[in-house]
């Protein structure tokens, strides 16, 4: 199996994309609890990406037994 690790780079990115949202929806959130929901938010993200990256999918052959057993 070939596992590609995000660099820093690529979660700063990831995280500057989903910035701006993040501030938006920020915006219906009381004043006082804005930083810790906006801290949790990007760990969510990370944790989220990082699930994401290293799951793996089907083989081809797994696939087609499933689907098959499945009919």
């Amino acid at each position: 199996m070939n596992e590609e690790k995000m660099t820093n780079g690529e979660m700063e990115e990831l995280i500057e994309t989903f910035t701006p949202m993040i501030k938006k929806k920020l915006q219906n959130t009381a004043y006082q609890e804005r930083e810790d929901l906006e801290q949790e938010l990007y760990i969510k993200l990370i944790e989220k990406v990082d699930w994401l990256i290293y799951q793996e999918g089907p083989g081809f052959w797994e696939f087609i037994v499933e689907y098959m057993t499945k009919l």
